[in-house]
């Protein structure tokens, strides 16, 4: 990588075995053949030998995968090629959909040429002739000359090909071959999409073969056919160099294949390149080189990389999340009362907890005799989960505790937990139903600041009572609650909750009110002759309301006056 010191490169014992294998090859190649040279035999003995050679050219050509062609130059006065007879063209020209084969069928029947400048429409340019003409001057050849050839379409419309073409002198003529560009811009736009590249090692040549995807990862011009070994090796990263010599070390000595992750300089920062390889050889033979193919995986690998910190990061959060979850439950459990018993004032509590599925919330409640005689009863609910609810919870409940003796009426407790909550901050509000109950009077005095309205049991019926709802704990600094005085009936039961219990997103708040109702009703009328526990109807009127994945904590608490 960038800033890396430089490092020996271990690459000796790599070095001794291609040695080795070198003279291995030596010993192990044939003797060179002595003796006289072999007879050739006489024309005039042979009469195959004696037969024109257009047919041997013919043959030849017939032998080509690629369309081939071969063309008598038409000079124009000057000596200047003007255009090109095909006198001979093979079977692949034959084959090819856009290639007049017909045309040059008829004219070797008639034993004349076929002009390239009609027979391909948009071949001929000032450009190829140019070309054309210092082949034939020259003699040496032209490869991957640029042509555009016009052929007809199926629909009738007339579009143009590019191709490649390239030109060779026999003699006084010229060889045109059509390579299968296709195939080779297909095999290089494969290399390119999935930045893939192939290369042979020859060990007795000490030559690399590359092909222009390997180059371009080598960070070498894409044309780059071939270059000397070290000079690839030296593309590799310092730090990388003895695992990826170690590697080839063994595959020279074992023959066994390697598939290895290494790291080359190439065009900017190194890149991350899986290599896998195989030796060549013959007949058992000694290895006489080596194929390889390369893949660019930088991408790959970074994604791979980022992917497990991500769930390195997840699992920290997870750990994170567990470690609060149980010290906020235990902090939970520490702070609510583990009873809501009542003893000398004719009241009866039981209260059911059900928690969330997902963390700890704000629930909580408040059952105390005081010391006037009368009773406090509340329930509320701090928003949002976890460590902040909790603390604001514990914030509420206890402040609620100790002003609760002042003997202050409920609306002054409403008013001083609503100054509380927005000295806590914006993000701390919560929702209460606070109540006191005047034995003596049979009096159950309360307010609501944002809350669900309490639920009354009576003669068997359950219903809501109708609520002087004010805004939630810690909206709005300056707000006075206003008290709602209901005269209770022995064998009332009075249902506080929070919303918990009754809210889900999928259902209306007035449908689930009036199922808790329903459920209120049903296990209250179980067992009229004696009347339902009271802990045992909390519990069941839980369960009922219960989904299989609650979002938000539940807290029930029931009191009946029993005189």
């Amino acid at each position: 990588m960038y800033g890396r010191p430089q490092r020996a490169d271990g690459g000796e014992a790599l070095r001794r075995t291609v040695e080795r294998l070198r003279e291995e090859q030596r010993r192990a190649a044939p003797a060179e053949p002595s003796g006289p040279p072999p007879v050739v035999p006489d024309a005039a003995l042979d009469p195959e030998l004696a037969r024109p050679p257009d047919r041997d050219l013919h043959h030849l050509l017939d032998a080509l995968p690629q369309a081939a062609v071969l063309a008598e130059p038409v000079l124009d006065g000057a000596g200047d090629v003007r255009d090109l007879a095909a006198v001979i063209v093979n079977e692949a020209v034959l084959r090819h959909p856009h290639h007049p084969g017909q045309a040059h069928r008829q004219a070797a029947e008639e034993g004349r040429g076929v002009s390239l400048r009609e027979a391909y429409p948009g071949l001929w340019s000032a450009a190829f002739a140019d070309t054309v003409g210092e082949v034939l001057r020259t003699g040496h050849a032209a490869r991957s000359v640029p042509v555009r050839r016009r052929y007809p379409a199926s629909d009738g419309s007339t579009r143009t090909r590019r191709e490649h073409v390239t030109a060779h002198r026999l003699g006084r003529r010229l060889l045109l071959v059509w390579p299968d560009d296709r195939t080779e811009e297909i095999a290089r736009a494969a290399q390119r999409i999935a930045r893939v590249g192939w290369a042979e090692w020859d060990l007795h040549e000490d030559r690399l073969d590359v092909s222009p995807g390997l180059a371009v990862l080598l960070g070498l011009p894409p044309d780059t056919a071939a270059l000397p070994p070290g000079r690839a090796l030296r593309r590799v990263t310092e730090t990388a160099r003895p695992a990826l010599y170690r590697e080839l070390d063994r595959l020279l000595a074992t023959g066994e294949d390697i598939d290895v992750l290494t790291e080359l300089y190439g065009s900017g920062r190194p890149r991350r390149v899986r290599l896998v390889a195989e030796a060549v050889r013959e007949d058992g033979g000694p290895i006489e080189g080596l194929r390889v193919v390369l893949q660019d995986v930088t991408e790959l690998w970074e994604s791979r990389r980022r992917l497990r910190e991500q769930q390195e990061e997840t699992e920290r959060q997870a750990r994170r999340a567990d470690t609060e979850h149980y010290v906020v439950q235990r902090l939970q459990e520490a702070l609510q009362p583990r009873s809501a018993a009542l003893v000398g004032v004719g009241v009866s509590t039981a209260v059911a907890y059900r928690p969330a599925e997902g963390g700890v919330g704000g629930d909580w409640f408040k059952v105390r005799q005081l010391p006037d005689g009368k009773v406090l009863l509340a329930v509320g609910d701090a928003r949002g989960h976890g460590l902040d609810a909790v603390a604001l919870m514990s914030t509420l409940r206890h402040a609620l505790a100790g002003l609760a003796f002042t003997g202050a009426l409920v609306e002054s407790l409403g008013g001083w937990l609503n100054r509380i909550a927005c000295d806590e901050g914006d993000e701390a509000t919560a929702t209460a139903i606070v109540s006191r109950y005047y034995p003596h009077r049979r009096l159950l005095r309360w307010i609501c600041a944002g809350h669900p309205p309490p639920v009354l049991l009576r003669d068997g019926r359950a219903a809501p009572m109708n609520p002087e709802t004010g805004p939630p704990l810690g909206v709005l600094p300056d707000v006075s609650y206003r008290a709602v005085e209901t005269r209770v009936r022995p064998g009332d039961t009075v249902l506080l909750y929070t919303d918990g219990l009754i809210e889900r997103r999928d259902q209306d708040i007035d449908a689930r009110l009036a199922a808790l109702c329903a459920a209120v009703h049903r296990h209250a009328t179980e067992d009229c002759a004696t009347g339902p526990d009271l802990q045992e109807l909390v519990d069941a009127v839980v369960r009922d309301m219960s989904g299989p994945l609650s979002e938000d904590d539940a807290t029930l608490l029931a009191f009946r006056f029993d005189r």
